[in-house]
């Protein structure tokens, strides 16, 4: 018999063993030390002088121009052919890890830059968001965010009941509502690097971290990124207008038209008064991370003609089983 984990909690007291740390937040190598200029970017675009139609359907013209055009098409060709044996035998976290620090990723194309997506129950609505990992551990990847609208993917994961606001209005945390163990447990993350050429899929469970665990990123943070959290209420409408009462195009141009942004703005000044005789600014409810445990992880590196290489790890996630296992 296989029991799960509880979803609500993380894996004990003990931390698992950090392989990355809060990419781009702690600086890396310079630039200018890396042979960045060797790099071959994997983005081949058309021409720019090709004609284009005035209309959505393009000329035949256009169109010879496109077919006979060699570059029509990017070709993979900036590395040899993947194979077993260059791959971690049994650790696919070690091989991220391995890939993520290739010297030829410049830190500044936030190689943490992944996609991130989740779907709702019981709907099966999906949804994705680009968005930053911030830490790889021996259990999966960690992401922090704000969880707190739709598009935070605060319901998603937490479930339904989930809901929070940045003014308290909304009471409400998501520490406090992974506990509950509703939501979607499955999400799936996708890294792609360009510039070498790699993409790297990743298909698990989600498990909330503990308050303390996000505590320990949050006091990492800069004071105004902290300043910020709080003052943003993600995805809260701010400005909306109809097609019939859409401001005519002189008026957007206008400098001081208000599209929302003079509600923000007045909010993080809010949020600094709150807060200005406070030394360490507390985690807000909405505001913490969650860990990506792979069950499946998949590399795969470009090559010519299309014919790509693509391994995939099965992960048997051992932490989600039960010690002792009987057939029932």
């Amino acid at each position: 018999m296989t029991a799960e984990k509880d979803f609500s909690s993380s894996s004990g007291t003990q931390h698992p063993k950090r392989l990355v740390f809060a990419p781009g937040d702690i600086s890396g190598p310079a630039d200018a030390e890396q042979e960045t200029n060797t790099i071959k970017s994997a983005a081949t675009h058309l021409v720019d002088d090709i004609a284009r139609s005035g209309t959505s359907t393009p000329s035949s013209v256009m169109q010879q121009e496109i077919v006979s055009h060699p570059a029509r098409a990017h070709q993979f060709v900036i590395n040899p052919p993947l194979t077993i044996a260059q791959l971690h035998p049994t650790n696919p976290l070690h091989q991220f890890h391995k890939w993520f620090k290739d010297p030829r990723l410049p830190r500044s194309s936030a190689p943490e830059t992944c996609t991130l997506a989740t779907a709702s129950l019981p709907s099966g609505r999906i949804s994705a968001r680009m968005l930053y990992f911030k830490e790889l551990d021996e259990r999966g990847w960690v992401i922090y965010s704000n969880w707190g609208s739709k598009e935070g993917k605060g319901q998603q994961i937490f479930g339904s009941g989930f809901a929070s606001s940045a003014d308290g209005n909304v009471p409400g945390g998501i520490h406090d509502s992974a506990a509950l163990n509703e939501g979607n447990k499955w999400a799936a993350l996708t890294f792609f690097w360009s510039t070498v050429e790699r993409q790297v899929r990743i298909e698990g469970l989600i498990e909330p971290l503990s308050r303390e665990e996000s505590e320990l990123y949050w006091r990492t943070r800069e004071r105004g990124s902290q300043i910020g959290a709080w003052a943003s209420w993600q995805s809260k409408v701010m400005w909306s207008a109809s097609p019939e009462s859409f401001p005519p195009p002189d008026e957007l141009k206008d400098p001081d038209f208000d599209d929302g942004r003079n509600e923000l703005e007045q909010r993080v000044k809010d949020a600094e008064a709150r807060f200005a005789d406070v030394e360490n600014i507390p985690l807000p409810p909405f505001w913490g991370g969650i860990r990506v445990v792979p069950e499946s992880v998949e590399f795969w590196q470009g090559r010519a003609s299309r014919l790509h290489d693509r391994f995939r790890k099965i992960v048997a996630l051992i932490e989600y089983k039960s010690t002792s296992e009987s057939s029932v």
